[in-house]
């Protein structure tokens, strides 16, 4: 297995940008043109095989296999409020990576773990981006295992780009319409365990019925490497993060989700199981009810 990749922290984010334009190429998100076409493809095919959408999805064959598609006019990420897309493992499980590649060299990933059969949606979101950079392109490329690739997004501004289209920028004030304000609170709930192989519960927040839950972040410290994700009433609302160990997660909750209403018995939780070692993992969860 290749060296374990390199997961970055995240940082909060405050969007202030100056109107451009910016043409976007008739990009070959969905390889619905049979080819790989407008990606720079290393062990990658095009498939018929039970594709997302459409006729045809990307194969990348194995580890290591990527897909890249490079941006005609660099845009600052500060612009972008999603890019996201559709994976299916064949079978056992398979390891992957979007990555937002910027034009100082530099790169920004998340990973996780394909572990459900069937496509499932994964994103990268403007809480996981860097504030400042200016992107150069996207990939996504498995680390281990084969995995399956189709409906690729990148959402620019108000809206997702469909095709050959001149876009202007929004303004920040309108930017902002776009974002979530940031909620106080407090700390809810703390948490503190070992992780295992499978993913447990570590904090787990029950919002109150008829009271909206609103997450200002989430704090947390392991050990070893572990594995990281948000539930909201006993279903994923997070991609996998990969925590180095002895790193510290301050995160904002995923900006496109909605508020999570509580009946008593619904309830937020974080959960972590180990990369390859077990090992202590602790999490605060910081947010309000309203």
């Amino acid at each position: 297995m290749p060296g374990q990749p390199k997961f970055t922290r995240t940082v909060a984010v405050s969007v202030v940008v100056n109107p451009f334009a910016v043409t976007v190429k008739d990009w070959n998100r969905g390889f619905e043109k049979g080819d790989l076409s407008e990606w720079e493809a290393v062990d990658a095919e095009i498939s018929t095989t039970d594709p997302y959408e459409g006729d045809y999805c990307c194969n990348l064959e194995d580890t290591d296999s990527s897909i890249t598609q490079t941006l005609d006019d660099p845009m600052p990420v500060n612009a972008v409020f999603e890019f996201s897309c559709w994976l299916k493992r064949p079978d056992g499980v398979t390891h992957f990576l979007l990555r937002m590649i910027h034009t100082d060299g530099t790169t920004n990933d998340v990973g996780g773990s394909l572990v459900a059969a069937g496509w499932n949606r994964f994103w990268f979101d403007r809480s996981l981006m860097w504030p400042g950079k200016i992107l150069a392109g996207i990939a996504i490329l498995s680390y281990e295992g084969q995995v399956f690739v189709d409906k690729v997004v990148l959402g620019i501004a108000s809206e997702v780009l469909t095709g050959t289209v001149e876009v202007t920028q929004a303004t920040a004030e309108s930017l902002q319409a776009e974002l979530r304000p940031r909620p106080k609170g407090g700390i809810l709930e703390t948490g503190s365990d070992t992780t295992a192989a499978a993913y447990a519960t570590i904090a787990s927040v029950t919002v109150t019925d008829d009271k909206d839950f609103q997450l200002s972040k989430v704090v947390v410290s392991t050990e070893y490497a572990a594995w990281i994700k948000y539930r909201w009433a006993g279903a994923d609302i997070s991609c996998e993060r990969l925590m180095d160990e002895k790193t510290i997660l301050l995160e904002h909750f995923p900006w496109d989700y909605e508020d999570m209403e509580g009946d008593g018995a619904k309830a937020f939780d974080v959960q972590a199981k180990y990369y390859e070692e077990a090992g202590k993992v602790n999490v605060e969860i910081v947010g309000e009810e309203v």
